[in-house]
């Protein structure tokens, strides 16, 4: 059976969950399952009024969309202070005044995010929360997460904008990749786009590459640089079960899987027993495949067994689950 699969890839990236090959997110329920946690197994993708926040701009650029950002509503004693200038650094939100001060962190909840929808409509987001989540990469920092949460002007209910659940309003995390943006379809990295952020929800591949260590503006662990594009493009290549480099998952959202990168800084074996080699990873999708994610998915591409390759070859292996 050929599995067309998605995964919740960004917040920004997805509009509805779909299993066409085009829409690569997952549904999802209306709760966090206890088994694997929201930033393993993760929400829906956003849509505020039936648009999608994609990668928005912060200089107000209108996204695909129609969706941009027109200012930012300090909480109050940020207001006191001037910090009305959103911008993002170190892929976490920073709000700056005109002297250059900054403020962060929690220091931005209660914050708003006023969006115009097309057509003029305004919808402001409410940074609700902000966590510190820890990375699963060895010796890399914490990365910044925040709730965020708007009106669904057709219901005038509070919604997050994750999932779209009112239950779930409080649950529902994002994380901040500056500067870079990525195409739904193929999943590929959409580097160097200066003004441009991108939200990823908890669980989300994007989200999950940059708990991994693999974001564009924060040091690769143990170096004092950030991954390449080269990595970037694998990780999510990996992540998203795209064997054949055509932008097609053959995984479902909540599949386990074990992964092991080639600078020994993430290894998910804890999480699960890793059974036979799945696949060898490079930018360019699978090197090689030995075993499928989901058992007896039809794989559109031809690729070689993985006895001649290990994760030297490439930037990840993975491994079935027992």
């Amino acid at each position: 059976m050929r599995v067309v699969a998605s995964v919740c890839f960004t917040l920004a990236l997805f509009v509805s969950c779909t299993d066409s090959a085009a829409d690569h997110t997952s549904t999802r329920g209306g709760s966090v399952s206890s088994t694997c946690g929201a930033w393993r197994c993760g929400f829906n993708a956003a849509e505020i009024n039936g648009r999608s926040l994609q990668s928005l701009h912060l200089q107000g650029q209108p996204n695909e969309d129609g969706v941009k950002v027109t200012g930012f509503v300090p909480p109050v004693l940020g207001l006191l202070g001037g910090y009305t200038t959103l911008t993002v650094e170190n892929d976490e939100f920073v709000a700056k005044n005109l002297l250059g001060a900054k403020i962060k962190g929690a220091q931005l909840v209660t914050g708003i995010i006023l969006l115009e929808l097309p057509g003029g409509l305004p919808l402001p987001v409410t940074i609700l929360g902000y966590e510190q989540v820890p990375s699963w990469a060895e010796g890399a920092p914490p990365i910044a997460a925040y709730t965020l949460v708007s009106i669904d002007t057709n219901s005038l209910f509070k919604t997050n904008v994750c999932s779209g659940s009112i239950l779930d309003s409080l649950l529902a995390s994002v994380t901040v990749i500056g500067g870079e943006t990525y195409d739904n379809e193929m999943k590929e990295v959409q580097p160097g786009r200066a003004g441009w952020f991108t939200l990823a929800c908890a669980g989300s591949a994007a989200a999950k590459m940059k708990l991994m260590g693999y974001s564009p503006q924060t040091k690769f662990p143990g170096t004092t640089k950030p991954s390449t594009v080269a990595q970037r493009q694998a990780t999510l290549k990996m992540i998203t079960a795209d064997y054949c480099n055509n932008g097609v998952s053959y995984t479902e959202n909540g599949t386990p899987v074990v992964w092991n990168n080639k600078a020994g800084t993430v290894d998910s074996s804890d999480w699960h027993v890793p059974g036979d080699v799945e696949a060898v990873w490079t930018d360019k999708g699978a090197l090689c495949l030995d075993a499928t994610r989901i058992a007896d998915a039809e794989v559109d591409c031809i690729l070689p067994s993985c006895d001649d390759y290990d994760v030297a070859d490439g930037e990840w292996v993975t491994h079935v689950v027992h």
